[in-house]
C-alpha cells in the first residue's frame, strides 16, 4: 500500500495566474489582416490612359486595323477626275492607262512619267488595254469602228465589225459584244473574239435573253457573261462561264434576281451585286462553280459598291451623308471588317482588283490621288 501526501496550495490566486499564463502561451496567434495596396495598380492604369491619349491613332490602328497590306499613293499631273475614275492599272508594267478628250495616256508609277499613247478625236468610257494592245471605239463617217493600237509598233488598225458594247482585252485577244441587224426590223447579239495578231474573228456566244446589267468578267482563260431571262417565277439572270480559248461552256448558273451588276470571276467563284425591285437593299452574291451553290454574303450594313479577289473584299459603306471604302474578309458567309484604311484621310471610291490581286481605289481629296493597295 502506497501512501500519498497531498500538499494543499497555499495561494489559490497565484495558481490561477499561472494557469492563465500557460493557456495564453499555448494558444495559436491570429494572422494579421493585410491591407491591400491599390496604389501600384492605379498608377499603371493612369499610365496606360496617358499613353493611349498620346499615341491614340497608332494604338487604335494596331488594335482594330489588320495591317497585312501596303498602300502606295499615286498623284497624277493635271488630269481630269473622270479620266482617272475610268483608268486601268497594269501590274506587269506598273502603269495606269486613262483617256482624256485629247487621247490615251500612260502614267508610269515608278518614273512618274506621263506619255501620250495615241491622239483621239472623241472621248468615251469603253476601251480595253493590255501591255501590248489598246482598243477603243471611235466614229468614222458616222459609224462606230474599233481602233486597235499595237503598243510595240505604234501602228493603228481600224476593224470593220458589228461592235456595239463591252470592249475587253486579254493578252492578244479582243472580246466585244456585237449587234447584227436582221431584215432591218430586229437584231441579233453575240459576244465575239478577235485575234489581235492575225485579225481572225470568231463568235464566242450568241445572246438570246433580254440584255444584261453587267460587263463580262474575265480571269485566266475563263469569261463570265450574264443575261436577263424571263422564267415562270419572273425575271432571273443566267450566268454562263466559258473557256474562251477553247470556246466551250464551263457551267451555267441561274440566280433569281433581275439585276446582277459588277460581275467578278475569282478562282472557282462568280460574284455579283444583286437585287430585285422591291428588295430592301442590294447584296453581294456568290456562286460556287464546282457545286453550283449560290450564297448571299451577309453584312450588317448597306453595300454601295464592292470588289473582291476572292479573299479580301473592298466595300463602299455608308459614312455620314456619303460613303467610302473599307476592307473586309468573308468569315463563314459574313463579312467582318479588317481595316478602315485609317492612313487614308479622304473619301475612297471605285474599288477594283486587278487579276494579279492589286486593289485600286480613287481618292477624292484635293490632289485626286489614286491608291494601290497590295496584300502580303
Amino acid at each position: 500500500m502506497t501512501n500519498y501526501r497531498l500538499t494543499p496550495l497555499r495561494d489559490t490566486s497565484e495558481n490561477k495566474k499561472r494557469i492563465m499564463e500557460h493557456m495564453r502561451n499555448n494558444m495559436p496567434s491570429p494572422k494579421p489582416t493585410s491591407k491591400r495596396n491599390w496604389m501600384p495598380a492605379l498608377i499603371a492604369v493612369f499610365t496606360l490612359i496617358v499613353a493611349i491619349f498620346l499615341i491614340g491613332p497608332s494604338m487604335y490602328q494596331a488594335l482594330f486595323n489588320k495591317q497585312d497590306f501596303t498602300i502606295e499613293k499615286v498623284v497624277f499631273p493635271e488630269t481630269a477626275y473622270d479620266a482617272l475614275n475610268n483608268s486601268t492599272y497594269l501590274d506587269e508594267s506598273n502603269e495606269f492607262i486613262y483617256r482624256t478628250e485629247h487621247g490615251f495616256y500612260s502614267f508610269n508609277v515608278t518614273s512618274k512619267k506621263e506619255t501620250l499613247l495615241v491622239e483621239t478625236t472623241h472621248w468615251g468610257y469603253d476601251y480595253g488595254v493590255s501591255e501590248n494592245w489598246l482598243v477603243w471605239s471611235q466614229p468614222v463617217e458616222n459609224e462606230e469602228k474599233l481602233h486597235v493600237l499595237n503598243r510595240q509598233t505604234n501602228e493603228v488598225q481600224i476593224y470593220e465589225t458589228d461592235y456595239f458594247y463591252g470592249i475587253e482585252v486579254k493578252d492578244d485577244t479582243l472580246i466585244y459584244m456585237g449587234l447584227t441587224s436582221i431584215d432591218g426590223n430586229s437584231s441579233s447579239a453575240a459576244y465575239k473574239m478577235v485575234d489581235l495578231k492575225t485579225g481572225e474573228i470568231k463568235e464566242l456566244r450568241k445572246l438570246g435573253g433580254e440584255g444584261s446589267n453587267s460587263r463580262p468578267a474575265i480571269n485566266g482563260s475563263r469569261i463570265a457573261i450574264s443575261e436577263r431571262v424571263e422564267m415562270e417565277r419572273g425575271m432571273s439572270t443566267v450566268i454562263t462561264v466559258q473557256d474562251y480559248k477553247e470556246i466551250k461552256d464551263y457551267g451555267n448558273y441561274t440566280v433569281p434576281y433581275k439585276s446582277v451588276q459588277n460581275l467578278q470571276l475569282k478562282g472557282n467563284h462568280v460574284y455579283g451585286y444583286m437585287w430585285n425591285e422591291g428588295d430592301d437593299e442590294p447584296f453581294i452574291g456568290s456562286i460556287d462553280m464546282e457545286s453550283g451553290q449560290f450564297h448571299a454574303i451577309n453584312t450588317s450594313f448597306e453595300v454601295h459598291d464592292f470588289a473582291t479577289d476572292g479573299e479580301h473584299y473592298a466595300v463602299s459603306v455608308q459614312r455620314g451623308d456619303s460613303n467610302t471604302v473599307w476592307l473586309y474578309e468573308n468569315n463563314d458567309g459574313v463579312l467582318k471588317r479588317v481595316s478602315k484604311l485609317p492612313n487614308i484621310k479622304e473619301r475612297l471610291v471605285k474599288p477594283r482588283f486587278t487579276e494579279a490581286g492589286s486593289l485600286v481605289v480613287n481618292g477624292e481629296g484635293p490632289d485626286r490621288a489614286m491608291y494601290l493597295i497590295r496584300f502580303k
